[in-house]
C-alpha cells in the first residue's frame, strides 16, 4: 500500500500510545492497534493484522530488555511456547482463507469476511475480559477475592515445578495446549497474546500481577516473532507502516515499563479492564457502521 505522510505520522503516534500500554500492562497492545489501523486509518484487515503482529516486536523487545529478565525466569514462558508456533500458523491460515470472500453478506450488506470475523472475535473477547477484570477488581475492594490458581489442581502428567509458583507443580501438556490457544488467537487476530495471557496467568496459574506481567512480556515477544514470520510468508506486512509504528512504539514501551513499576496491581487490573471495554465500544461502532451503510 501507498501511505501519505499524514497517515504515517498518525501511525507513528498510534504506535507510541500502543507501545506505552505494552510497557504498562505487559501486553503487545495489538488488541487496540488492529482496530485503530482498520477503523481509524482504513487499512485492510489482513494488512493491519500482519503489520500489527510485526510491530509488536519493537515494544516487546524493549520491554524485555528494560526488565532485565534472568534465565531462570524463562522456564514457564518457554514451556508455554511449545504450542504457540502451531497455533500461530493455524490462525494465520484461517485469516488467509477469509481473504477469499471479500463480498460476504450480512443482513443484506456486503462486508469483507476478514473484517467481519476479526472484529466480531475482538468484540466478544474484549467485552468478556473487560467485564471480568473490572468485576474482579470490585470484588477485591470488598475483600471478596476470586480464587486463583485453578489450573494447578489439574495434574495431567508429566508435571514440573516452576519458580513463579513456589513448590506447586503444573501439567506441561496443559501449558502446551494453552500456548496453542494463545497462538491461534495471535495468528487470527494479529494480537500478541498478552490480552489473554495476563488474566490467564493470574487466575489459572495463580501468579501475582507483577510476576504475571513479567512472564507475559516474554511470551508476547515469542508470539510476535513467530507471527511476523508467518504473516510475512502470506504477504500481510507493509514495511513502511511497520517502521512508523515501531518508531513510536519502541519509545512508548520504554516509558510504559517505567510507569508500570510505580503502579499497584489493583490499579493495573482496573485500568486494563476499562481499556478493554473502551476498545470493544469502538469495534461495536465499526460493526454498526458496516450494517447501516
Amino acid at each position: 500500500m501507498n501511505f501519505t505522510l499524514l497517515e504515517l505520522v498518525l501511525a507513528t503516534l498510534a504506535g507510541g500510545g500502543i507501545g506505552f500500554l505494552s510497557g504498562v500492562f505487559g501486553i503487545g497492545g495489538s488488541f487496540l492497534l488492529i482496530p485503530v489501523l482498520n477503523i481509524g486509518l482504513g487499512i485492510p484487515m489482513s494488512i493491519a493484522v500482519g503489520s500489527g503482529a510485526c510491530q509488536v516486536l519493537g515494544p516487546a523487545t524493549t520491554s524485555v530488555l528494560a526488565r532485565r529478565i534472568k534465565f531462570r525466569q524463562l522456564r514457564l514462558p518457554l514451556t508455554i511456547s511449545g504450542g504457540l508456533l502451531i497455533g500461530v500458523f493455524v490462525g494465520a491460515h484461517v485469516l488467509q482463507l477469509t481473504k477469499q470472500y471479500e463480498d460476504f453478506s450480512v443482513a443484506g450488506h456486503n462486508i469483507p469476511l476478514s473484517d467481519f470475523v476479526v472484529l466480531i472475535a475482538y468484540f466478544i473477547l474484549l467485552t468478556g475480559l473487560g467485564c471480568f477484570t473490572i468485576w474482579e477488581t470490585y470484588r477485591e475492594k470488598q475483600n471478596r477475592k476470586i480464587k486463583r490458581g485453578w489450573a494447578t489442581a489439574w495434574s495431567l502428567p508429566p508435571c514440573s515445578e516452576f519458580p513463579e509458583l513456589g513448590r506447586q507443580s503444573l501439567s506441561i501438556p496443559l501449558l502446551c495446549w494453552f500456548g496453542l490457544a494463545v497462538g491461534f488467537l495471535a495468528g487470527l487476530l494479529g494480537m500478541s497474546g498478552g490480552l489473554v495471557l495476563l488474566p490467564a496467568l493470574i487466575y489459572l496459574l495463580g501468579l501475582r500481577t507483577h510476576k504475571a506481567i513479567l512472564n507475559t512480556v516474554v511470551i508476547v515477544w515469542i508470539v510476535a516473532f513467530q507471527a511476523t514470520i508467518v504473516h510475512a510468508w502470506h504477504g500481510n506486512i507493509d514495511l513502511m507502516l511497520v517502521m512508523s509504528l515501531l518508531l513510536g512504539g519502541t519509545i512508548g514501551a520504554r516509558i510504559g515499563s517505567e510507569a508500570s513499576q510505580k503502579m499497584g496491581g489493583g490499579q493495573l487490573r482496573s485500568g486494563f479492564g476499562w481499556l478493554l471495554l473502551a476498545t470493544a465500544v469502538l469495534i461495536a461502532a465499526k460493526i454498526a457502521w458496516f450494517l447501516a451503510r
